[in-house]
């Protein structure tokens, strides 16, 4: 099956071509330092396959980034890595490139996008269970919901999500809690709450009316579907931590990730609502904000424990790609990237090459808020790095 992205099909052939691919280690850093994703189409906010746009989440990769790199680094049916996949990004463009794709995060939030991305059927047979469900919501008791929680909502169409969160869960339902998720909060009128921001859920600025819910996911069904993408796959989505993979020892071909910037974004309170939706309230938050790996004073001691499991899953030779974004503190910058490669070499990786990608400068923020901002890809090697033939 071939994927069909709202470019030509033509264009798309182009993207997907790997006749002949060089994977010597200077090809590799040759070929991402020259960041394609800078320049059309993949620079177009919108790029990318329908099925990305399940989700909020700050701080996420951008796709065509994922699937350029994914390209360079690997040939199809290798077992990708991302042991901080977040909402799937790179697990997801993995998998529509015919790799085997494997991710998995702690935060509630993220796994479950995630984990929809890979719950996949004919879209007919998810309509049919959606019109099959007749709503009761008797037995919805609001008195469990944070005050945080009910300002957002008009209190029958609080219900109503509640109802059908449970009911997925239970039905196993994992592309509709994805879905049902994604539109929990926003500005448009395919947002259930009332208006505030699409990332993180600040005070809303209008009173929340009644909205019903079932109408507003099967137009979410819909908008993912736009694409095309194949329905069995292979890929793997765990609600795990990267310093303990359940994984065996030399099971992956390629590693690549985007892990958590060092103390700059705050995963759970930024996902707050959502998560208190997945029955994480303010002290389970709390809870875990202390297993993440987010907190600047014991940052790098829990990214060396990472790169230990990383070692032991990685094949011998194998590639591990890391985007990690600088830390500013005032004026001072620290570079993450820097930090963890003095880690990870004493670990037993070789460090092949770091470079810089600038990222864009906000335009809506005022002047004295804009400042240039830089990510830094690392390419390291398992050993020594082999040519695949």
């Amino acid at each position: 099956m071939s994927f069909v992205s709202r470019y030509k099909q033509k264009e798309f052939e182009f993207f997907i071509k790997e006749d002949n691919q060089d994977f010597s280690i200077e090809n590799i850093i040759n070929r991402i330092r020259e960041a394609e994703w800078r320049d059309l189409p993949y620079k177009a906010q919108n790029w990318g396959n329908w099925y990305h746009r399940m989700g909020a989440y700050v701080g996420k990769i951008k796709p065509a980034i994922a699937h350029l790199i994914i390209k360079v680094i690997s040939k199809k049916k290798d077992i990708i890595l991302d042991p901080f996949c977040g909402i799937g990004t790179v697990p997801l463009e993995a998998d529509l490139l015919g790799r085997i794709a494997i991710g998995l995060d702690l935060n509630p939030y993220a796994y479950h996008i995630a984990r929809s991305k890979f719950d996949r059927k004919p879209k007919e047979r998810i309509m049919k269970y959606l019109d099959k469900i007749r709503i009761n919501t008797k037995k919805i008791d609001l008195k469990k919901c944070s005050n945080d929680m009910k300002i957002f909502y008009d209190p029958k169409t609080l219900k109503e999500i509640l109802f059908l969160l449970e009911k997925f869960k239970k039905d196993k339902q994992h592309f509709l809690i994805g879905c049902l998720l994604g539109i929990i909060h926003g500005h448009r009128p395919g947002h259930l709450s009332a208006i505030t921001s699409l990332v993180i859920p600040f005070i809303p600025r209008t009173k929340p009316i009644y909205k019903e819910v079932i109408p507003r996911i099967k137009a979410k069904v819909n908008r993912m579907y736009f694409d095309d993408f194949p329905i069995n796959t292979k890929g793997k989505i765990y609600k795990a931590d990267a310093r303990k993979l359940p994984l065996k020892d030399n099971e992956v071909d390629v590693i690549f990730s985007s892990p958590p910037y060092y103390n700059t974004l705050n995963y759970v309170t930024d996902n707050r609502l959502r998560n208190e939706f997945l029955g994480f309230d303010k002290n389970k938050r709390e809870k875990l904000k202390k297993k993440l790996i987010q907190n600047k004073n014991n940052y790098l001691f829990e990214m060396k424990k990472v790169g230990f499991e990383l070692k032991r899953v990685l094949k011998r030779n194998g590639l591990c790609v890391f985007i990690l974004g600088d830390h500013h503190e005032g004026k001072k910058i620290i570079n993450t990237a820097t930090e963890i490669a003095k880690i990870y070499k004493q670990i037993g990786f070789q460090i092949n090459d770091i470079f810089e990608d600038p990222m864009p400068v906000n335009k809506a923020l005022p002047t004295t808020f804009k400042r240039l901002k830089k990510d830094r890809i690392m390419i390291m090697t398992n050993k020594k790095f082999r040519k695949v033939k």
